[in-house]
This record gives structure tokens, C-alpha cells and sequence, in this order.
């Protein structure tokens, strides 16, 4: 067994390394600038209680990630890194205290190790958040069954009603799952008052919906309740999927510990842990919308999973493999990288580094205990990011966020409100001067009267009156510039 110092200078190692591309880097095309305009509103309009996107109720998420970055940025400023990404790193310093507490450091290194968590825990998204409270809850869960305490039941439901806050329904849907398949499990379910935690459930969230759908009116409820709730879960318009997506994804969502994961719940069988994860796997997976990020909440029950307090040393010795297989891929990787050719990043430097690790990781597993062996592939997954994170930060930043945009919007010389964007992503950078603020976003070229027009080349018309002065390339597409 290996002493507890540097399985902590590990955890602390890991932790510390998630706060180094808010320095550096720009909110990324996609959720992160939608999420910016939204602030950006709600500091213009006052619309705190019911967030807006172009001036309408914003129906896709619920208000507690944006109210908490809208309050950060009064300290701190709308063109703040620290204000859109604190949330996420707050919540993963806290995800991994509680996995600390619950089943020791060990534990928190594979989460704060798992590339999906690591990445997040750095983006303006809400899903650390969100996995926080469905982690707290389900360990709650997990008392209430094994103590029968009802006050553990009541915090698990607040918990959960807080998650539908933040993110949506998931949240009390994956409780509910788990309670149904222990209880089947355990062929049991404590007796007692059922009542107060099921208020508690219901209740947080309608405390703010019932206000939101009367300030929001009959199409605001109508577009909650039918698009962005049961529309997602039966007929998407969005990351629509088959049903075998999320275990045909799995080795990569949990990288590195899937193949231990794996292993771990054959020596296991079936438990708490075995059950958490299915209770995100299933609903999500019957649900139309898939997106990889969903599987987050299962990582946390991943970190239980694999490093039990005091593992036996057969079935530790017998998880030699896996570290093994996952050190291996991370040598594939590098060799993979040798050819990939991306123009906007160089990846040799990358390729190399990647390759080190792997290499040196691949060598500790097979001579090093279990406890050793797994520090060695955690920190050898990070390796990749954190070189990305140090070295190629200002390539990523021109690839995946609106730098590119801003600057050709920029070289018009032209008031902001003198530019419409069409098929274009919302607008931020660190440094994006102010007066872009006022552009206009528009859904029909046909009604366009500015000077400046930017628009996606794919959904581009004919504009008459209109010539191209600039195009650029952003996110893989291409972006044309016109001017009258």
C-alpha cells in the first residue's frame, strides 16, 4: 500500500492544474458565448429572475448557473474568464472533498483525473455543478438505504430539487431510478415518512418555475414544458442518437478508468456504485438528445467503484490491465497524432509529450503497486490537456472561439450597430471592445439594412448590393464578411 502523502500531492497536483486556462483562454463557440449573451442581458435588461437571449425568455436552462456568473461579475466584469469558469472550479474543488470524505484520496484523483470531469470543471457549462448535487444526493441515497435515516432522504431530495435548478428534470429522474433499483437490490425499502423528502422535490424547483411561467407567459411554458423537456426526451431536433450511443462512447467518456471500471464492477457485482451508474446510463440512453457530457454524473460513482478502501491484493494485482490498456491508448494516441493534420495546431510537440507519458506510465504499472500504478495513468492522461492548456492556448483560442470573427468585424471600422450577424456565433473575447456589444443578431438576411453583414458561407444567399471583403475560418466552417 502506498502512504497517503502522495496519493494527496497528487490529488492537490490535479486540482491546481484545472485553474490554468482561465488565464489564457476565450469562451468557446457554442454554449459558453450563448451563455455570455445571456449574461450580457441580464446586466443590460435586469432580467435576473428569468434570464433572456435576445430579448425573449432563455428556455433551455434553468437560471441558477446565470445568476451565480451574473453576481461574479460585478466584481470581476462581464470580459472575465474567472466569472463564467469559477462556478465549475468551485464545484470541482467541492466534488472532490466530498469523494475525499467518502472514499478517501485515491478516490478523488481518478475523478479529478477523469479527462471529461478535468475539462469541464474549466468551461462557463453548468455540468460539475450539476454532478456535485447528484453526487451529494445519491450518497445521501445511500445512507438513507443502509440507516434507514429519513433526514438523509429529505437531504437527498433537496439536493436533487437544487440539480433540476441548475440543469433540468435529469436530475430528480436519476434519483428515482436508483431508489427503485436498491430497493429491488436490497429487496427492501426503510418505512417511514416519504412525505417531507418528496415536497422537498417537487417543491424547490416550482418555487422559482410557477413565478418564471407567469412572467413568461402561456409560450414560454409551452416552449419548458413541450420542446425543451419532452421534446428532448422523445423527439429531438438536437444531438439526436441512437439508443446504444453512451456504451458504445463509454471507453472514451471515462477516460483513463473505464477498463478499471469495468473490472471493478466484475469484482464487485452488484452494488450501490453498479446501480448509480446504471440510473444515469439508462434514462439518458432512452432519452432521444445524447451528448457525452451527460454521462458525467456517473464518474463520481466511478471513482467509489475503483478504489475501494483496503482492495485485496489479488483484485488489485488483477487491475494491472486495465492501468495497462489505458497507458497503452495514450501511446496509440501520440502515434495517432503524428499524422493528424490540423493546419491551425501543431501537434508534434504535443505528439511527443503525449508519447512520454504514456510511455513512462506504461513502465510504472507493470514494475509499481496499484495505488502507484493508478497515479501514474491519471496524471499521464492529463499530460495532453496540460500541454494543450500551457503551450498551444493562442491556436485553440483562433480555432474554437470568436477571436477570428471579432478581429474581421473589427478591421470594418464600423459602429456596432451598423453589423448584423447571420448564422453566426454570439460574440466574446477577453478583449473584444465594447461597442461590438450592439450588433445585431439576425434569423433573415432578406430584412438586412446595415452597412456590415457576417454570415455562415454554408447558409449564405445571394446579397445583392453587398461584397465580400473578408472570410475567415472558425470552428471547421467558414465565415464570409460583406459590406454595402
Amino acid at each position: 500500500m502506498l502512504s497517503r502523502r502522495p496519493v494527496e500531492a497528487a490529488v492537490f497536483l490535479a486540482a491546481v492544474s484545472v485553474f490554468i486556462t482561465p488565464f489564457r483562454r476565450d469562451l468557446f463557440v457554442g454554449d459558453e458565448t450563448k451563455y455570455a449573451q445571456v449574461i450580457r442581458e441580464m446586466r443590460a435588461n435586469g432580467s435576473f429572475f428569468l434570464p433572456t437571449l435576445g430579448g425573449q425568455p432563455f428556455t433551455h436552462k434553468p437560471p441558477i448557473h446565470f445568476w451565480l456568473i451574473d453576481l461574479l461579475t460585478f466584481p470581476l466584469g462581464t470580459y472575465s474568464m474567472w466569472a463564467f469558469v469559477l462556478p465549475s472550479l468551485i464545484a470541482f474543488a467541492l466534488l472532490l472533498w466530498l469523494l475525499w470524505r467518502r472514499g478517501g484520496p485515491l478516490a478523488a484523483f481518478v475523478c479529478a483525473t477523469s479527462v471529461l470531469m478535468w475539462a469541464s470543471a474549466q468551461t462557463a457549462r453548468m455540468d460539475v455543478s450539476f454532478t456535485l448535487l447528484i453526487a451529494y444526493g445519491l450518497l445521501k441515497l445511500e445512507d438513507f438505504f443502509d440507516r434507514d435515516d429519513f433526514r438523509a432522504l429529505l437531504l437527498c431530495a433537496a439536493a436533487l430539487g437544487v440539480a433540476t435548478l441548475i440543469k433540468g428534470p435529469m436530475a430528480p429522474v436519476i434519483g428515482l431510478v436508483l431508489f427503485a433499483l436498491e430497493w429491488w437490490r436490497r429487496r427492501r425499502a426503510p418505512r417511514g415518512n416519504y412525505l417531507p423528502a418528496v415536497a422537498a422535490l417537487v417543491l424547490i424547483p416550482l418555487a422559482w418555475f410557477i413565478p418564471a411561467m407567469l412572467l413568461g407567459g402561456h409560450a414560454y411554458t409551452r416552449e419548458v414544458i413541450v420542446k425543451q423537456t419532452v421534446g428532448r426526451a422523445v423527439a429531438t431536433w438536437v444531438h439526436a442518437a441512437p439508443p446504444w450511443f453512451y456504451v458504445l462512447h463509454l471507453p472514451a467518456t471515462l477516460f483513463p478508468w473505464f477498463f478499471l471500471a469495468v473490472a471493478a464492477a466484475i469484482a464487485r457485482r452488484w452494488s450501490f456504485l453498479t446501480n448509480w451508474m446504471l440510473a444515469v446510463l439508462v434514462p439518458y440512453s432512452l432519452m432521444a438528445s445524447k451528448l457525452d457530457v451527460y454521462m458525467m454524473a456517473m464518474i463520481p460513482a466511478v471513482a467509489l467503484l475503483v478504489v475501494p478502501a483496503s482492495p485485496p491484493a489479488g483484485q488489485a494485482a488483477s487491475r494491472r490491465l486495465p492501468n495497462a490498456v489505458a497507458a497503452a491508448i495514450l501511446l496509440i494516441l501520440a502515434i495517432f497524432a503524428v499524422f493528424l493534420n490540423i493546419p491551425e495546431i501543431p501537434l508534434k510537440g504535443l505528439a511527443i509529450a503525449t508519447a512520454l507519458a504514456g510511455l513512462i506510465a506504461l513502465i510504472i504499472v507493470l514494475r509499481s503497486s496499484f495505488e502507484t500504478a493508478t497515479i501514474a495513468v491519471g496524471l499521464a492522461s492529463l499530460v495532453p490537456l496540460v500541454y494543450t492548456a500551457i503551450v498551444l492556448m493562442p491556436q485553440v483560442n483562433d480555432l474554437a472561439s470568436t477571436r477570428p470573427l471579432v478581429a474581421a468585424l473589427v478591421r470594418q471600422h464600423v459602429p456596432g450597430d451598423d453589423i448584423s450577424l447571420n448564422w453566426c456565433p454570439y460574440l466574446w473575447t477577453r478583449d473584444m471592445p465594447r461597442d461590438l456589444e450592439r450588433v445585431v443578431y439576425i434569423d433573415d438576411v432578406k430584412s438586412v439594412h446595415t452597412r456590415v453583414l457576417a454570415i455562415a458561407r454554408a447558409h449564405a444567399p445571394a446579397l445583392p448590393g453587398y461584397q465580400r471583403v473578408d472570410q475567415l475560418r472558425m470552428i471547421g466552417k467558414w465565415f464570409d464578411v460583406y459590406r454595402r
